[in-house]
Parts: C-alpha cells; structure tokens; sequence
C-alpha cells in the first residue's frame, strides 16, 4: 500500500480575530456544507456564528453574505450553530440552528436570506447539528434525530444519541444512519424503514477521539472513514476490513465522494483523493500554507459539477475549493468581516402614545443598519424613508379617521351632553411597524388613535 511520507510537522495556529469592539470573536472554519445551484457552487458555514454565503467566481471564493437575525425578546443578534443547504422546487434554501430553533432561509438571491419559516421547540431539546438524511432535513442533538418536512414540522423521530452529534451520519445513504462509538470502537447501523439497530459492527478506532465522518457506498456496499492512522473501508454487512490506506499518525477528519470512483479524506495536514477500488492515491495537497494563514484540513465537502468535481475544504483559518486534481480554485480567510452593524440597539419612540384621529404622530427610532432602505407599515399603507449614516430616522404619520372605516380591534362607548346630543367614543390600538431592507430586523410600537362621532 503506497504511502504519504509527512516531513513537515504543523501545529494547529489559533489565531484571534475581531469583528468590532464588543462584537464576538471570529472562529475558525472547520464544517459547513455545498452545494451545485445552477451550476454554481454554493458554499455555507455557521462557524462565526452568523450565516455566511460564498460563491466560486472567476476572481476566487466570494462571500455573498454575513448576517444574524435579530432577537426582538431579548434585543439582540442571536447566533447560528449548523446551516444544512437544499433545492426545492429549484429554488435554494439554507436551514439553520440555533439553540432550539429551526430556520429555513431562501438564499434563492445568494446575497439575501428570506425568511420562509422559523419552528422553535417547547421542550427544552437544544439542536448540535442540522443535516439532510436521504429526502428529509434533520437535527441532531442529545435527544436523538428529528425528521422534519419542508414546513418546518416534525414527521418522525429516532431514538440515536452519541455524546459527539457529529458522529451520527446517513453517510449519503437513503435509509440508513451511522452512530460512531469510538468508546465502544463500533458503528451502530440503524435502519429508518425497520426502526431499529439492524446490526453492529466493531471497528478499531486508532488514535484520539474527534468528531468523525465517514461516507457509505451502496454500489460496493462499503463504509469509508478516517482514523488518526489509516483510510478504512470496510464490509457494511459484518465490518471486515476491505482495504486500507496509511496516512501515518495524523488525525482523521472527513472522508466525502460525490460518485462512484474516489474518495477524498482531510486528516489535518491536507487533502488526499484515493481510488476506492483499491485505495491507492491519486494525488495530495498539503493545505497548511495555501492560503495567507496556517491551515488545518477539517471538514470536507465534494461537489459535482459541469466543470468537473470540486472539493471544498473547511482549513481552519480559511475556506479552499480546488477542482479534481486538487490545484487551488479560490479561498477565503477567516476574520475578514465585511459585515455591516448597527451601531446601537433597536428602538422605537413616538411623541405622543395617543392621538386623535386625523392629526399627526412623529415615529423615530435607530439601531437599524447605517443608510439602510426602511418600509414603515402603519393602518394599511407603507411608507418608504432611508435611516441616517447611524441607522436612525424620523417620520411624519397622520393617523387615520376611525369613523371612515371599521375595525374589530376598536372600542366604542356613547355618551350624552346636555344639549342632548349624542357622542360616540371610539378608540383603536394600531401597531407602527419598521422593516429594515438589509438587516431584515423589524420592530413594532403600539398607539392608541381617539376619535369622537356627535350625533343628533
């Protein structure tokens, strides 16, 4: 078995980076996911903890987009975990966690994420991971896989649990899902038709426990993963080892392949594609010193494509595509942040919290981002206005005349004077709502609007 001599020892560089004072910390990229959209690659991670885009243009890598929703609860961005992408309807979608919501974006755009659907839980179960399992979008946590639809609601669940969520894996295949126990050294097979473990195979796991990754080919009814000494492939019917091949002591990451011929594996140091037939080596790339930074080859993703083949590797201190043959496409390096933030945090004022009807309110507020195109929803209308050079603006409004229209959401009393005449009092709550174009956060403030009917 033909090896790869390593001569050059790497040490893992965690270098800091800073989006603006106050802002969270940069962090590596080590996972994410892509995709083939219209013949164009897709590539996603949460690892900063926002959603970040990019594409493969014929300058580089690109990134398309770098943003967190806004929490209205508790006034804040809130952070993503895992971003799983998906074609429906040929149209692109990113499904996103966070805690214990689920988000499904339309990325159709590429720069721009419409919110399509948000599902929170009730029972406390925190998401590890979000990942597609043959049809079906899934999460992963503590408390086993739940299966969505593409509405966001639970069709199915399974009882699998791993204290590495990333270790539980369809490996590409339809029915199946693989739980590694690199304590047990054993890959549980369960199968989703049956409902159940449909059998266990021991495996020697060599080297430190790290999350794992391994693809699953039905056409030769095998299992490909990494350890920290060798490319496995083994029998999926009674795990008997098939072929090997050595990588010499570093430590195994992901193993991917989008056909029928090759495999490629990241163990650190960089990227190897072997044939699977025999698993003999095609060609290497060491990734430590491809981009500006240190690297550390992790997460692995293998994308066909009418160019050829690309694989994108999630290095640590960057993001690299490179084709087939594994010469460099593009990269970007982490802790380059283009991001736009709001200076402040959002807010809504009126003058007065009651008016009459048919007299003017002024609405300001801030906290969107700088210039940013703002659309004011109030009574039926929108307006359109653009905030200031810190994300703040000021409006006119003129509430509406209550007795030219009707709404159940209003209050009605009578009273008489002494004349004898006859004065209905009515009053509406109404909500003043402000959409930023850009930052997508939106904000809401009550006003109540008066106004009295004399009748003989």
């Amino acid at each position: 078995m033909k090896k790869i001599l390593i001569f050059l020892a790497l040490s893992l560089i965690i270098v800091v980076f800073s989006f603006i004072p106050a802002r969270t910390q940069v962090k590596s990229y080590y996972s994410g996911d892509a995709i083939n959209y219209n013949n164009r690659l897709v590539v996603a991670s949460t690892d900063s903890e926002s959603l970040e885009i990019f594409t493969l243009e014929n300058d580089g890598l690109k990134r398309q987009m770098n943003w967190r929703p806004f929490n209205k609860r508790f006034n804040r961005e809130d952070s993503f975990y895992s971003v799983k992408l998906n074609i429906e309807n040929n149209r692109l979608y990113a499904y996103v966690i966070s805690e214990y919501t689920i988000y499904k974006y339309d990325i159709s755009q590429i720069n721009k994420a419409v919110l399509i659907k948000e599902s929170k839980n009730t029972y406390w179960e925190w998401y590890s991971r979000v990942d597609k399992f043959g049809d079906n979008i899934v999460t992963i946590s503590a408390k086993g896989v739940k299966i969505f639809n593409n509405d966001l609601e639970v069709i199915d669940s399974y009882e699998i649990v791993n204290e590495v969520p990333y270790n539980i894996s369809s490996g590409g295949s339809d029915n199946l899902i693989f739980n590694i126990n690199e304590h047990k050294n054993e890959i549980q097979v369960f199968d989703r038709q049956e409902r159940k473990v449909v059998k266990t195979l021991n495996i020697n796991f060599y080297g430190k426990r790290n999350n794992k990754a391994l693809y699953y080919n039905d056409y030769d009814a095998s299992i490909y993963f990494a350890d920290d000494r060798s490319v496995k492939k083994v029998n999926s019917e009674n795990g008997s080892l098939k072929s090997f091949f050595e990588h010499l002591g570093y430590p195994g990451f992901d193993v991917v392949s989008s056909g029928n011929d090759f495999i490629y594996f990241a163990n650190g140091l960089g990227v190897v594609k072997l044939r699977k037939d025999n698993m003999s080596v095609v060609t290497s790339k060491r990734t430590g010193s491809l981009t500006v930074s240190q690297g550390w080859a992790m997460g692995l993703k293998a994308v066909a494509m009418s160019s050829g083949e690309k694989v994108v590797v999630f290095n640590n201190s960057s993001i690299i595509v490179m084709n087939d043959r594994l010469d460099v496409l593009g990269y970007f390096v982490a802790g380059e942040d283009d991001r736009v933030y709001p200076q402040e945090n959002l807010f809504l004022n009126l003058n007065s919290s009651t008016v009459d009807s048919g007299t003017q309110v002024e609405v300001s507020g801030g906290g969107y981002f700088p210039n940013e195109d703002l659309i004011i929803n109030f009574y039926g209308e929108k307006y359109y206005l653009k905030a200031d050079n810190i994300g703040r603006f000021k409006k006119v409004l003129v509430a509406p005349d209550l007795s030219e229209s009707n709404s159940r959401n209003r209050s009605f009393s009578q009273s008489e004077t002494e004349s004898g005449l006859i004065v209905d009092n009515i009053s509406e709550r109404v909500d003043i709502k402000v959409d930023g174009q850009d930052s997508l956060f939106t904000y809401s403030i009550g006003l109540e609007i008066k106004d009295l009917i004399i009748r003989k």
